[in-house]
C-alpha cells in the first residue's frame, strides 16, 4: 500500500529528511556512482559480438523479466554491456552493479533510485521513514512503483551480480518489485545464482525469458573469431575441437585457453583444468569462496563422473548430499543436472579436472573414495564403473571378486566384448590364476570367434598344473569342445552327453552353450531334426540361467523348423522369443529376438514392421554379433527397400554386407549375398551390371566345370550361387540350361529334406517352365511348391526370388489347375503382390536366348567362318590373323555361348539369330 503523506509541518520534515537521504549515496561519490555501479563495464578489446544473443534480449523486451544465470567468467556483463552500448541511445537503461554491501535496504534501494533517476532525471522517489523495518520496507517498494508509474517512457532496469543479494528482507523487496512494477518497466536480472524468487506467474504468463550458462557459451565460430584476435592466426578445426570439448564453450575458459596457446610455441596442447591459470582462476574465484563443507564435498564427489545424492552419500558418508547438489545447482558453482528430476549431475569439464588435481597427491583417500564408488555401482548393477573406479583403487582382492562376478554376467548376456575388454586389464598371468574370470575368458574368446587366442590360453592353463586343478577337467573339456565345435565345424566333440558333466562340477550355462552350438553345427550339416531336438536340450538348461542363451537356442530350434517348412511353428517361436525382451534395454537378446521377428515380419508381407525392426537392429550390431543375425539383418532390409522402389539403397547395403564378408571364411552368405545382387538387378533389367556380377563371383567359370549339372549332397553356398546363375540363365532365355541347374539344386535339397530351400526352388523351376511355354510343367512345379508349404502357401521370400510366380499362380486358379487351396486371409495378406500381376496370358513360343556376354564383330566373323566348315587353319588363313589368335576368338566364342563343341556353338549361334 502506497505511504499516505500528510500536509503537516511535521510531515514535510520528515519527507524533506528521506528525500535526503535517498540522495545521500550521490552527494558522497558522484564519480563513482556513474562510472562504477550505475554504469556497465566497458568492452574488452577481444569482446566478440553476439549477435544472436543480442537480438534475443531485444526480443524479450516485451517481457517483462529477463534472467541471466550462469557461472562465474560465463560473459554475463560482457554481454549485457554489449547490449548496453547498442541499446541506451533509444531505450532509458538503468544500471546497477551489486556488491556485498548493498544488502542493507537503505544502501540498495538509494543506489536504486539514483541508477532510475541517472536516465530519467524526472524520477521522483524517496525513501519513508518508518519504526519497523518490514513497514519501512514495504513504504519504499511501494513509493518506488508509484514513482516508475509516473514516468513518461519505458525504463529498463539491469540488476547484476545479483547472487550478491543475500538478505532475505532484500529478497523479498526484489520479488515486490518484479510483481507491482508497471508494465513499462523491464528488468534484466544477471548473477552466478539467484535468488529465490517467486516467478511462476512470469513464468505461466510468458513474461520471463531465460538464458542460462548453455545459451551463454561460445559455439566454435567464436572460438575461431576470438582465436584470431588472441592467437593472431585461424586455429585449426582439430584446435578449435579440442578447446570446445574441453571448455564446453565456458567463456573464460575459451580466453585462458586462446591465451596459453598464444603464449606457448606448441600451439594448443593439452588443455584441462589442471592448467595453472585455470586452477589459480577456480581457485580463488570459486572454491575459496565456498564453505569448508563445501569445498570437501566439492572434492570428495570429483572422483566420479556423474553423480547422485546416494552416490555422494556412500562417498563422504553424509545423509544431506541431495540438499548440497541442488545448493550448488542454485549457485551454479559449474554443475549441471543430468535429467529432469535432479537426480543425476555432472561437474563442468574444467572444474572436474580443476577438482581432481587436489585429490591427485592424496593417494591413500583417492583410492578410498574409488572403492566406496566401486561398492556402490555394484550395488547398483552398474559394472562398467563399478570396475573403472575397482581398478582405480588399491584393494586387489575386491577387484578380482568384482571382476568374476561381472564377466560372469556379461557372459550370460552375450557380452563377450565387454569380457574380453575388462578381463584384458589384468596382467596374464593373474587371469591363468584366478580359475572364474579364466574360464568366462576363454569362453568369451571362443564365442567371439578369436579362436587361436583362446586355443594359445588353452595350452598355456594345459601347461600349469596348479591353473589346470584350479580350472577343473569337466570345465576344461567344455572349453575345448565349444572350440572345436566352432572352429572347425566338423560336429564331432568327443562328448556325448555335455549334461552329465554337471555332475563333475562343470558350469551349466557352458553345458547349455555347447548343446547350442552342436546343434548349429547339426544344422549346417543339413541334420535338422537333431539339430532341433539339441537346441531344445540347450534350452532346458539355459532355463533361469541366461535369457540371452535361451534366445540364442530358440533362435537355432527356429531355424530347424524354417528348414523343414514349419513356418507356422517358426513363426509362433519368433513371437515367443520377442515377448520375453519386449520392453527391455537394446541388449544382445533383444538384439536376436527383434532380429528373427524383423524377418518373420518380411515373409510375412508386413513390409513396414520389418523395416521398421531392421533400422532399429542394425545400429546395435557389432563384432559379437554372429555371421547368421548381420547377413539376415541386411539382406532382410535390402529386399524390403527393394519392394518400395528403393533399388539404389537396397545395392547399397548388399555391397556393406559384401564388404563385411570378404574378409573370412563366410562362401554361405557370399552366395546369399551374390543371388541377391543379381536378382536385384535383373528387377531393373540391368543385365549387364547382372553378368559383371556373375563374372566377380565366377559362376560362369563355375558353370563351364559342370558344377551344377552333377548332383551332390547339399551345400547352401553352392546352392545358392547355382539359384542366382540360373536366375540369370531364365532372363537370358536360356532355359533349357536353367532347369537342369535348378532341377539338380531341388534334387538335392529334396534329399536332405531342406523345405526352405526346395519351395523356392521349385518356384523357380516353374517360372523357367512357364518361360519356355510349358504351361503343363510349370503347373507341376508349382502344386509341388505349395504342398511344402503344408498348405500355408509361399511367403513373401519366394515372390521375391522368383517374381514370375505370381503369373504361374494367377494361371493356375484362373484354370484350376491349383491342386491346394489356398487359406481365405491368403489373398489379403499377399494383396500388394498379386495387384501387380499382369492379365494371365500364356507366354509366346520360346525366344531365342541371349548370350551370357555379346559377342564381337571379330567373334562374329569367327562363328560365319566355323558354320563354313572351316579348320582353324583355313579359318586363320581366311581371316589373315594367327593360329593362335583364331584359337583364342574361337575360346571366347564358346565361352560366352557356354558350348564346348563346334556343334553346339553352330547351333547356339544360328538358335540366336548370330548368323543365318
Amino acid at each position: 500500500m502506497a505511504h499516505q503523506l500528510t500536509s503537516s509541518g511535521k510531515d514535510r520534515a520528515e519527507r524533506m529528511t528521506l528525500r535526503s537521504a535517498s540522495h545521500a549515496v550521490s552527494d558522497i561519490a558522484p564519480h563513482y556512482l556513474i562510472h562504477g555501479k550505475l554504469q556497465p563495464p566497458q568492452s574488452a578489446t577481444t569482446c566478440i559480438e553476439r549477435g544472436a544473443l543480442l537480438a534475443r534480449l531485444d526480443a524479450a523486451a516485451r517481457q517483462k523479466l529477463t534472467l541471466l544465470a550462469a557461472p562465474i567468467g560465463s560473459g554475463k556483463t560482457t554481454l549485457l554491456a554489449q547490449w548496453h552500448e547498442r541499446s541506451h541511445a533509444t531505450h532509458a537503461v538503468a544500471w546497477l552493479s551489486l556488491d556485498e554491501q548493498d544488502n542493507e535496504p537503505v544502501r540498495f534501494f538509494s543506489y536504486l533510485i539514483a541508477a532510475v533517476r541517472s536516465v530519467c532525471p524526472a524520477f521522483d522517489a524517496y525513501l519513508p521513514h518508518q519504526r519497523r523495518e518490514d513497514e519501512s520496507l514495504d513504504a519504499a517498494i511501494a513509493v518506488f512503483i508509484a514513482g516508475l508509474a509516473r514516468l513518461s517512457r519505458p525504463v529498463c532496469i539491469v540488476l547484476d551480480d545479483l547472487q550478491l543479494l543475500s538478505t532475505p528482507v532484500l529478497v523479498r523487496a526484489v520479488d515486490g518489485l518484479l510483481l507491482q512494477s508497471p508494465a513499462s518497466i523491464r528488468w534484466i536480472l544477471s548473477g552466478r545464482g539467484l535468488p529465490a524468487l517467486h516467478m511462476s506467474q512470469l513464468r505461466l504468463n510468458d513474461q520471463l525469458m531465460t538464458l542460462a550458462a548453455v545459451d551463454l557459451n561460445f559455439d566454435p565460430a567464436a572460438i575461431v573469431q576470438l582465436g584470431e584476435q588472441l592467437c593472431h592466426r585461424t586455429l585449426t578445426s582439430d584446435e578449435v575441437n579440442g578447446i570446445w570439448r574441453s571448455t564446453e564453450g565456458w567463456v573464460a575458459g575459451v580466453k585462458l585457453a586462446l591465451l596459453a596457446a598464444a603464449e606457448s610455441r606448441d600451439g594448443i596442447g593439452d588443455f584441462n583444468g589442471s592448467h595453472y591459470e585455470v586452477a589459480r582462476y577456480l581457485g580463488s574465484s570459486v572454491l575459496q569462496e565456498q564453505a569448508p563443507h563445501l569445498r570437501e564435498f566439492l572434492i570428495a564427489s570429483s572422483v566420479v563422473d556423474r553423480m547422485t545424492a546416494e552416490l555422494c552419500n556412500a562417498l563422504l558418508g553424509k545423509a544431506h548430499s541431495q540438499s548440497l547438489l541442488e545448493q550448488l545447482e542454485r549457485s551454479q558453482l559449474f554443475i549441471q543436472p543430468l535429467d529432469s528430476h535432479g537426480h543425476w549431475y555432472r561437474y563442468h569439464t574444467l572444474f572436474l579436472d580443476f577438482l581432481r588435481s587436489h585429490l591427485r597427491h592424496d593417494t591413500l583417500r583417492l583410492s578410498q573414495l574409488n572403492e566406496r564408488a566401486s561398492r556402490w555401482y555394484a550395488e547398483h548393477q552398474l559394472y562398467d564403473e563399478a570396475l573403472q573406479h575397482a581398478f582405480a583403487a588399491t584393494n586387489d582382492e575386491w577387484r578380482l571378486e568384482l571382476l568374476e562376478r561381472c564377466t560372469t554376467n556379461w557372459l550370460r548376456a552375450g557380452e563377450t566384448i565387454a569380457v574380453i575388454h575388462w578381463a584384458s586389464k589384468l596382467p596374464h598371468n593373474v587371469i591363468l590364476g584366478h580359475a572364474g574370470i579364466c574360464r568366462v575368458y576363454i569362453a568369451s574368446l571362443i564365442l567371439s570367434r578369436r579362436f587361436n587366442e583362446a586355443a594359445a590360453t588353452l595350452r598355456e592353463v594345459e601347461g600349469n598344473v596348479s591353473t589346470q586343478r584350479a580350472l577343473g577337467s569337466a570345465h576344461l573339456r567344455l572349453l575345448h569342445a565349444m572350440l572345436t565345435v566352432l572352429a572347425d565345424s566338423s560336429g564331432q566333440i568327443g562328448i556325448s552327453s555335455p549334461e552329465a558333466l554337471r555332475d563333475r562340477g562343470a558350469d551349466s550355462f557352458l553345458i547349455g552353450t555347447l548343446l547350442t552350438l552342436q546343434a548349429y553345427t547339426m544344422l549346417r550339416l543339413n541334420q535338422f531334426d537333431k539339430a532341433w531336438r539339441l537346441a531344445m536340450r540347450a534350452r532346458d538348461t539355459f532355463d533361469s540361467i541366461s535369457l540371452y542363451s535361451l534366445g540364442y537356442a530358440e533362435a537355432v530350434a527356429l531355424l530347424a523348423d524354417r528348414a523343414q517348412g514349419d513356418m507356422k511353428a517358426a513363426a509362433d517361436r519368433c513371437e515367443r522369443m520377442f515377448a520375453m525382451v519386449r520392453g527391455g534395454h537394446r541388449t544382445p537378446a533383444w538384439v536376436n529376438a527383434a532380429n528373427a521377428l524383423a524377418y518373420m515380419r518380411y515373409e510375412e508381407n508386413r513390409l513396414d514392421e520389418a523395416e521398421a525392426l531392421c533400422t532399429e537392429v542394425l545400429p546395435l550390431l557389432c563384432v559379437q554379433s554372429t555371421v547368421e543375425n548381420v547377413s539376415t539383418a541386411y539382406v532382410t532390409l535390402s529386399r524390403v527397400k527393394a519392394i518400395n522402389g528403393r533399388h539404389h539403397e537396397a545395392f547399397q547395403l548388399l555391397d556393406y554386407l559384401h564388404s563385411m564378408l570378404e574378409s573370412g571364411s563366410h562362401a554361405r552368405f557370399l552366395a546369399q549375398v551374390c543371388a541377391e545382387k543379381i536378382r536385384l538387378l535383373l528387377s531393373q533389367d540391368n543385365l549387364q551390371r547382372a553378368r559383371a556380377v556373375a563374372l566377380e563371383f565366377g559362376l560362369q567359370r563355375r558353370a563351364r566345370s559342370g558344377e551344377w549339372r552333377r548332383s551332390r549332397t547339399y551345400d547352401e553356398a553352392w546352392e545358392r550361387f547355382g539359384s542366382g546363375y540360373a536366375a540369370l540363365l531364365i532372363k537370358q532365355r536360356q532355359y533349357d540350361e536353367a532347369r537342369a541347374i535348378l532341377l539338380v539344386l531341388r534334387d538335392s535339397a529334396h534329399e536332405v529334406g531342406f523345405v526352405y530351400r526346395e519351395a523356392p526352388l521349385e518356384a523357380a523351376l516353374a517360372c523357367c517352365y512357364w518361360h519356355s511355354g510349358d504351361i503343363e510343367s510349370a503347373f507341376d512345379c508349382l502344386n509341388r511348391g505349395f504342398a511344402l508349404t503344408r498348405g500355408h502357401g509361399f511367403t513373401r521370400g519366394v515372390f521375391d526370388e522368383a517374381p514370375s510366380m505370381i503369373q504361374v499362380i494367377s494361371a493356375a486358379l484362373a484354370s484350376g489347375r491349383l491342386h491346394t487351396p489356398l487359406p481365405t486371409h491368403y489373398f489379403g495378406k499377399f494383396e500388394n503382390v498379386f495387384s501387380q500381376a499382369d492379365p494371365v496370358v500364356p507366354p509366346s513360343p520360346r525366344k531365342p536366348a541371349l548370350p551370357l556376354e555379346p559377342l564381337t564383330e571379330r567373334e562374329i566373323d569367327m562363328l560365319r567362318l566355323l558354320a563354313l566348315g572351316l579348320s582353324n587353319h583355313e579359318i586363320s588363313a581366311r581371316s589373315q590373323i594367327a593360329l593362335s589368335t583364331a584359337k583364342w576368338h574361337l575360346k571366347n566364342v564358346f565361352a560366352k555361348l557356354d558350348v564346348s563343341t563346334r556343334t553346339g556353338a553352330i547351333a547356339r549361334a544360328r538358335e540366336m539369330r548370330l548368323i543365318e
